[in-house]
């Protein structure tokens, strides 16, 4: 427990000791990508590539998207995308021909509805776990009623004559 709440503390204090992403390369600078026809256009084609980014994984940067990936490959890979989006590809075309590069791994599929629940397991087992150490915990102090013990057999011998002595001496009252 004390190791998740380190883990939480300690998250933001490095996230701000990281250093930030390098500049883009100048020569990739220089290479431009094929100037759209105005204004609109470039936040078209850029919003285009960003929502493409999204959706697939980064080869260079496993476990996220090409969008959140700081590689330069990546930024190199999607300023192609943007010279492919210019040069009027459609999205299934470029989703395809990077699919066909990189493979099928790059595709980045929705994830099941149930998904959502994984990161509450933990503590859904472990709430389980405390509910029933809880029970235990309290049933253990009712003891259960002892088992009547059977009485040996010369003592009920004994209990029944003396019964049916005294049912004769009030019967021969």
């Amino acid at each position: 427990m004390l190791l998740i709440v380190w883990c939480l503390l300690a998250a933001p204090a490095a996230a701000q000791t990281e250093p930030a992403a390098p500049p883009a390369p100048a020569a990739a600078a220089a290479e431009s990508p094929t100037p759209p026809a105005d204004e609109g256009a470039i936040d078209e084609a850029s919003r285009r590539v960003r929502r493409m980014a999204d959706e697939l994984r980064s080869p260079f940067c496993p476990g996220k998207t090409l969008m959140t990936c700081t590689s330069s490959n990546a930024y190199d890979l999607r300023k192609e995308m943007l010279n492919m989006v210019n040069e009027g590809y459609a999205d299934d075309e470029i989703m395809r021909l990077l699919i066909e590069r990189y493979g099928d791994q790059i595709s980045n599929p929705p994830q099941p509805w149930y998904t959502f629940f994984v990161p509450f397991l933990p503590f859904l087992v472990l709430a389980g776990l405390l509910f029933w150490l809880v029970r235990r915990w309290r049933n253990r102090g009712v003891a259960e009623a002892p088992a009547p013990t059977l009485p040996e057999a010369g003592a009920d011998a004994d209990r029944l004559a003396r019964l049916r002595a005294r049912v004769r001496e009030d019967v021969d009252l």
